[in-house]
């Protein structure tokens, strides 16, 4: 007995070890279907899909009863005919409705969107419904990951839609302007949804991230769960919560916190800006699908330069490496990565 408990003290790491190996290079697959899927996009629209999209007002509380697409469609909903759901996006056409929990064309888990890697995907809870574990890359700043037409004004310089990724709130880039290269602009990667209260896929309520830095994001987050004295996002308070739903917490990321790092934002409802990590229950880092279509692991210690910086409007990144891999026009010279 004692030398069967000795063998599978041995074998059991090495089968976990291939059994984790298969669903990263499964995660890895649906990630390139997805790029994919926007490269496909954009040989037909000559554009790619927004972060964020839809018309009419931002708030189901707040609209008329309509058909209405409401502001706050993400740009998986656009890219459903791409990875085999065009009988989902047909039907969003023929009766397009908010993107809340509630409504019966949204309730639905799309293997296509989940990384196997990810606990809640493994054992999913009755009240996550339509999960995503990919996100799209808004760049390397946070004052500008809006994700209603309310969060500034129409006066204010920093405007949903400039963004400095490729994708932001209604505004649609095309290949042509990624000037910092393909290969060195990342156009989606991954968020891991949580495994406990305060852990990895949950979000910090710091207030005013206009002013908020990485390193005080990063300072609220101690041995991978956020401190006690910290507020939690309320409501669908998580990464990934809704695949179908543009707010940025839900389907975006910023480079500015290192990948597998904490997310921070300044409202405590799930529709606020604010600093995205990428993250993943892969040990390490993260995958990253690159604008060239190619798909990249990422290690958790890639360079992020001054992590007590601001953020910046125009220039090169403050943050490094990574941040310079989230930006597409602003200059950087992106070394080995």
């Amino acid at each position: 007995i004692a030398i069967i408990a000795v063998l599978v003290s041995l074998l059991l790491p090495a089968v976990q070890q291939a059994r984790e190996a298969a669903r990263r290079t499964q995660c890895k697959n649906n990630l390139k279907q997805l790029i994919l899927a926007v490269h496909n996009y954009h040989d037909v629209y000559t554009r790619f899909p927004g972060g964020t999209t839809g018309s009419g007002c931002r708030d189901s509380g707040l609209c008329p009863t309509s058909t209405t697409g409401r502001s706050r469609i993400s740009g998986f909903v656009d890219l459903l005919p791409y990875y085999e759901q065009a009988n989902l996006y047909s039907q969003y056409t023929a009766a397009p409705q908010a993107p809340w929990s509630t409504g019966a064309l949204w309730v639905q888990q799309l293997a296509a969107l989940a990384c196997p890697s990810d606990v809640q995907f493994r054992n999913p809870g009755t009240n996550t419904p339509s999960m995503t574990n990919y996100n799209f890359c808004s760049g390397d700043g946070s004052l500008l990951m809006c994700s209603v037409n309310t969060e500034v004004s129409p006066t204010d310089p920093r405007q949903c839609n400039k963004a400095r990724g490729i994708f932001s709130m209604q505004s649609f880039r095309q290949i042509r302007d990624i000037t910092d290269g393909t290969s060195n602009t990342i156009a989606m990667s991954e968020h891991a949804t949580p495994s406990t209260t305060r852990g990895l896929g949950r979000v910090a309520e710091t207030g005013g991230a206009s002013t908020d830095t990485p390193a005080f994001c990063r300072a609220q987050f101690v041995n991978n769960e956020f401190i006690p004295s910290v507020s939690l996002v309320g409501d669908v308070g998580f990464r990934g919560g809704r695949w179908n739903d543009g707010a940025a917490m839900m389907t975006r990321f910023n480079t500015m916190i290192p990948p597998n790092g904490p997310s921070c934002q300044e409202v405590g409802s799930h529709w606020g800006g604010g600093m995205f990590a990428a993250s993943s229950r892969h040990a390490g880092g993260v995958q990253a699908a690159m604008a060239d279509g190619s798909v990249r692991f990422i290690s958790e210690n890639i360079d992020a330069g001054n992590q007590g910086a601001v953020e910046v409007s125009s220039g090169p990144s403050p943050y490094g490496v990574w941040g310079a891999l989230g930006t597409m026009n602003s200059g950087e010279v992106v070394g080995e990565f």
